[in-house]
């Protein structure tokens, strides 16, 4: 059975790649080498112009997500990253994710020391 995989997109990538980049990029592996090797690089350069176009001349939609990220918490950020990672970069965000829930649980018990419900 085949299962369309979907990867993906990061917010960036959203705002600085076109459909017709991604059809060349996932046309790459396709192509002879040295076509392959120039497709590659130019739809490189491509996303290199427009991420650079786009801190030029800011958009909206990157306004508020600068502003929004000054009141996120860290895990929040790592849970968003999360979805982009596998292997061992989603297992290493995965131990930082328990290492920040744990330090909230101590931070919470250290607050209110006393069991609640208990008579």
């Amino acid at each position: 059975m085949n299962e369309e995989q979907f990867s993906p997109v990061t917010p960036l990538d959203a705002m600085i790649s076109q459909d017709s980049l991604q059809l060349l990029k996932a046309a790459v592996p396709y192509m002879p080498g040295r076509a392959g090797r120039m497709l590659s690089v130019y739809a490189k350069m491509m996303e290199l112009s427009n991420t650079i176009a786009l801190f030029d001349h800011p958009q909206p939609e990157l306004s508020i997500m600068s502003s929004q990220a000054r009141n996120t918490q860290p895990a929040d950020i790592l849970g968003d990253i999360r979805q982009y990672t596998g292997g061992a970069a989603r297992d290493a965000v995965d131990q930082l994710l328990f290492v920040l829930n744990t330090i909230q649980l101590v931070q919470m018990y250290q607050e209110n020391p006393e069991p609640q419900g208990v008579e």
